[in-house]
């Protein structure tokens, strides 16, 4: 008779050896699977303390956001065989939002100069018809002549209404753009709208004068059959009065849009700039951190890694598409570093690097 003893289990008494070895080897894999069970725990326990150090270390906890929320942390994952995964949420990549609003305004802006299609459309010339043909005859044998056609010609080639409201339009894009980047505040920012908004509505108030007298000169050119000697020339000089008025509002809009928009293209390049230099900063901090505080990792094996995915901060592939950066750490070169073999810019270089 097989006796197989323990220091609980006695199977003298059990029949059969089958029986012996399956009681032996499952309390042998339940004593494993507790013990892995407790690696796990200490992983955890492990990278709940590092998380907590680099939010310290890399200011992530900061209260930027909306009712003095952060807008940083780091969350962790452990990937048995494989190693550990650290998302950092920065408030580096809400800043990057702002110059995906300054740039959506530039790009506004762009397109606001392009030729409208409709008007590109008019300005073709359509085969002549017969039905067109007799329009254009009795349009000629009604249309104006004399002075009040010379108003109407002049009326017909101002390129004020397109050019000032145009500008309008920009420099009401430029103001929000500086606003999204910082460079203006509230208060700024309601006192240039109130400016942008003074200068339309006199630009509007011209135009409605001038559609007034075009309309007045239209009714008395099909109305009265007069020479162009004896016509009304208080409507000549109604027009004359508001071009000399216009000119300088056409130019007051031209130099404000020309102003905000070299402004704004000036604070986009400046925080960009900045903003790249902020992001150089930040995994120069990281990596130094990690040399400092790895060893709070011991729980995790030596051959494993620890993957870093920064949030939104890698490359920019087109269409306003946002890519996390992704850093790759051996375990072992986080150890040697924090043993002084090499020093954190080192420990970068070593480290696998990409945007995905």
């Amino acid at each position: 008779m097989l006796n197989c003893r323990n220091k609980s289990q006695n199977c003298s008494a059990r029949p059969g050896l089958s029986w012996c070895l399956t009681a032996v080897l499952g309390m042998t894999l339940g004593g494993a699977g507790i013990a892995q069970e407790q690696n796990i725990e200490e992983v955890q326990r492990n990278l709940a303390i590092f998380s907590g150090i680099l939010e310290e270390s890399l200011e992530l906890n900061a209260s930027t956001g909306l009712f003095g929320m952060s807008l940083g942390g780091v969350e962790s994952t452990y990937l048995s065989h494989q190693g550990a995964v650290l998302e950092i949420r920065s408030p580096l990549a809400n800043r990057r939002n702002r110059m995906g609003l300054a740039s959506l305004s530039s790009a506004m802006q762009a397109l606001q100069l392009r030729q409208n299609p409709f008007e590109a459309m008019r300005g073709r010339t359509a085969p002549a018809t017969a039905a067109t043909q007799s329009l254009a005859v009795a349009e000629a044998e009604s249309a104006p002549t004399g002075v009040y056609q010379q108003m109407m010609d002049r009326i017909a080639n101002i390129d004020y209404s397109l050019v000032a409201q145009t500008a309008m339009q920009q420099a009401a894009h430029s103001a929000r753009s500086l606003r999204a980047l910082g460079e203006l505040d509230d208060v700024s920012f309601d006192d240039l709208n109130e400016r942008i908004n003074g200068v339309r509505e006199d630009i509007s108030a011209s135009i409605a004068e001038l559609r007034e007298i075009e309309q007045e000169v239209r009714a008395r050119a099909n109305t009265e059959a007069v020479a162009a000697d004896t016509a009304d020339s208080s409507l000549s000089e109604r027009l004359e009065e508001l071009l000399q008025r216009m000119q300088p509002l056409r130019d007051q809009a031209l130099s404000m849009a020309q102003e905000l928009k070299a402004r704004s293209e000036q604070a986009e390049a400046d925080y960009a700039l900045a903003w790249r230099e902020d992001l150089v900063a930040f995994e120069a901090n990281l990596y130094q951190a990690l040399c400092e505080y790895g060893s709070t990792l011991s729980a995790i094996p030596e051959d494993q890694n620890i993957s870093l995915i920064l949030k939104d901060l890698g490359e920019d592939r087109g269409e306003n598409r946002r890519t996390d950066q992704v850093h790759v750490v051996a375990k072992s070169d986080i150890s040697a570093c924090g043993r002084g073999e090499f020093d954190s810019s080192s420990l970068r270089e070593r480290a696998t690097r990409y945007s995905y």
